[in-house]
C-alpha cells in the first residue's frame, strides 16, 4: 500500500531536499505541500535541491503551514519558531507527525539511526534529532553494547546550511569560525542523554565553519572495558550507514566534508589511546542521510495506525 505523505515547511532547505528524496521512492506518494510562504509564487523561492524536486512544487498548490494535511503521515521541517503551536494544530485533528523541529525530540518519541526501531503505533508525535546527533549516534551505540560507554567529549565544525534558510548568509560567516553555539551543544548533549537513557555523560562545544554543506565531528570517547584495536576496527566497519575512509589513500588537495547521500557518516580516521580513550573524526552530510535521508526512511519504515 503507498502511504500518502504531507509535507510541513516543504519550501525550506531540507524541505526541498526531502521532495527530492521522496520522489524516489514508490512506496510513498506526496500529497500536500505546507510552507510559511504559501502566499508568494513559489517561483521566487531559492531552490537547492533537485530541479525535479522543484518542477514538482511548481505543479502543487502550496497551502499554509496549519491548513489541514490530507497525508496518511506529516513529515515537519518547520523552522523551529512557532512549529510547536502549529504541529498541535494537525494532532489534535487527529494527525501523525514525524517532526525534525527541536520542541519534538523532547515532547515525542526521539528517534535515531543505529538504535532498534520502537514501536510507534501508540505515539502520535515522533522525532528526529539534530543531523549531529544522528551522525555519532549510531557508532556511539555499537561501542556501548559492546564495551560499554564511561563518557563522551564532541567536538563539532558545522556547515552554515545547517542555519536552514532563510537563516545565517553565507557571507557572514566568510573566514570567520562561529564559536560557541550553545543551542546545537545543548541539543546534541540532551539528544543523546535521551537515546542512551543517561547512561554516559555527554559534553559538546559547537562550532559553525564558512562552508554551505556538510558536518565534522571530532569525539573523544572512553571506553569502560578493554578493547583490542581489532574489534573496534571490525566493530566501526560493521555500523550501518558508516563508512570508514581507506587510510592507504592520500589525502587529496581538496576534500569535500559531504558524503554519499545514502552514508550517515564516514569515519576518517581512529585512533586508541594508552588510557581507553578512543578518538573519531566523523563527517557526514546535513542535508543528506543525517536529516532528509532519515526522515525518508522513517517515512516506509512507521507503519500506519491500525496496521
Amino acid at each position: 500500500m503507498t502511504k500518502k505523505l504531507s509535507v510541513l515547511g516543504a519550501l525550506g532547505l531540507l524541505g526541498q531536499h526531502l521532495i527530492a528524496r521522496l520522489l524516489r521512492e514508490s512506496s510513498v506518494e506526496i500529497v500536500s505541500l505546507h510552507d510559511h510562504r504559501h502566499g508568494e509564487s513559489a517561483r521566487h523561492v531559492p531552490w537547492f535541491a533537485n530541479p525535479d524536486a522543484r518542477d514538482f512544487a511548481l505543479r502543487q498548490p502550496i497551502l499554509a503551514p496549519e491548513a489541514k494535511a490530507t497525508g496518511d503521515l506529516i513529515l515537519s521541517f518547520l523552522p523551529d519558531d512557532g512549529a510547536e503551536a502549529i504541529e498541535r494544530q494537525h494532532l489534535q485533528r487527529g494527525a501523525r507527525i514525524v517532526s525534525h523541529c527541536e520542541y519534538a525530540r523532547q515532547a515525542g518519541l526521539l528517534l535515531a539511526p543505529g538504535l532498534p526501531l520502537p514501536d510507534t503505533r501508540g505515539h502520535q508525535l515522533v522525532s528526529t534529532p539534530n543531523c549531529t546527533t544522528a551522525m555519532c549516534a549510531a557508532p556511539l551505540a555499537q561501542l556501548h553494547q559492546s564495551f560499554g560507554i564511561e563518557a563522551v567529549h564532541v567536538t563539532t565544525l558545522q556547515a552554515v546550511s545547517g542555519t536552514d534558510l532563510p537563516g545565517m548568509p553565507a557571507y557572514l560567516a566568510h573566514d570567520n569560525v562561529v564559536s560557541s553555539l550553545p543551542g546545537e551543544a545543548l541539543a546534541l548533549e540532551t539528544e543523546l542523554n535521551t537515546l542512551f537513557d543517561a547512561a554516559f555523560p555527554v559534553t559538546c562545544i559547537a562550532t559553525r565553519v564558512p562552508v554551505w554543506r556538510g558536518h565534522t565531528l571530532s569525539l573523544m570517547v572512553q571506553l569502560r572495558n578493554e578493547a583490542r584495536r581489532d574489534e573496534i576496527a571490525r566493530l566501526l566497519a560493521e555500523t550501518s550507514g558508516i563508512g570508514i575512509r581507506d587510510a592507504r589513500e592520500n589525502m587529496p588537495l581538496r576534500k569535500p566534508e559531504n558524503v554519499d547521500g545514502d552514508t550517515l557518516g564516514v569515519i576518517d580516521t581512529w585512533d586508541l589511546t594508552d588510557t581507553g580513550w578512543l578518538k573519531i573524526s566523523l563527517r557526514g552530510d546535513n542535508l543528506g542521510m543525517a536529516t532528509t535521508g532519515l526522515m525518508s526512511q522513517l517515512a516506509k519504515d512507521i507503519p500506519l495506525a491500525g496496521t
